[in-house]
């Protein structure tokens, strides 16, 4: 059985996909404590020691403030590094996590090699030049690597702070939500889905950029909506809500063409399954 060395193993999206390959790979799964990414030395002695033939790469600091932190600047060093002594001890397919923030959302509908990268945030501009440049390295040393821009997920064992598990809480305490821009759509995918994909780039041989999106993006109050009808509340009506002048982007959706078409792959998590089990559990 093949190796994989899977960084961010224990992030959110790491302990999901961990489980989907469970029976594809011998996996390593070193904690940072373990195999410090920026410490260059370490990561060499890790993988000469192992030499895993494949590497999924999820590990990156997205605690708070991360969008404008400097330090993203160092896990494009990081991961660099990472990619290069992968490919030096014999591995053979790398796959990396993007964002969808690497996009111009002007554009509101982002397609892998045609929507301009034109990111706002310090983390979107880092995540950007990462892929241009692991990318053409991959290319120039022949190794194969793919590349998953997520857009939104959702899930359980989310962050309490993040927008589903706050209205989950919200209507939970038979509060009303507070939603700042209630008609803003937003590609979301269940983050099972989200490892599910990465899985099916892990094991396609194609190389480049792949959204990690569903091609639909509901409006947020219709999601809260949703939940609300799930906890045994009424629907509220957001038609009178000031969409707002500072209001970001109005639409974030992905085409998920190469997704489904050439991956293969599809979103299994309903919208009723995925809330059903967050509305069980927080």
């Amino acid at each position: 059985m093949s190796k994989i060395f899977v960084t961010g193993a224990d992030g959110f999206i790491g302990s999901y996909f961990v489980k989907a390959i469970e029976n594809d790979f011998e996996i390593l799964q070193p904690s940072y404590l373990v195999v410090n990414l920026h410490d260059f030395d370490c990561v060499k002695n890790f993988l000469e020691r192992e030499k895993p033939e494949y590497l999924m790469h999820f590990a990156w600091d997205v605690t708070s403030g991360y969008q404008e932190n400097n330090n993203n600047f160092d896990w494009v060093m990081a991961s660099m590094n990472l990619l290069k002594t992968f490919a030096e001890n014999g591995g053979k397919r790398a796959v990396f996590a993007g964002s969808c923030m690497e996009y111009d959302w002007q554009y509101g509908f982002m397609r892998e090699n045609e929507t301009p990268l034109k990111p706002n945030t310090f983390y979107g501009k880092c995540k950007g030049l990462l892929y241009k440049i692991a990318s053409e390295y991959a290319r120039k040393i022949n190794l194969d690597f793919g590349y998953g821009r997520i857009f939104f997920l959702y899930g359980q064992g989310e962050k309490k702070e993040r927008l589903m598990p706050h209205l989950i809480n919200c209507y939970k305490q038979d509060k009303k939500p507070e939603l700042k821009f209630p008609f803003l759509r937003r590609d979301y995918m269940h983050v099972k889905d989200v490892a599910g994909a990465f899985r099916a780039i892990l094991l396609s041989d194609y190389n480049g950029a792949v959204n990690i999106a569903t091609g639909e993006a509901p409006a947020l109050c219709d999601i809260a909506n949703k939940i609300a009808v799930l906890t045994g509340h009424e629907a509220l009506n957001y038609e009178n809500a000031a969409s707002g002048a500072d209001a970001p982007e109005s639409l974030v959706l992905g085409d998920n063409n190469i997704l489904n078409n050439i991956i293969k792959f599809k979103p299994q998590v309903s919208w009723d399954e995925g809330l059903g089990e967050m509305i069980r559990n927080y």
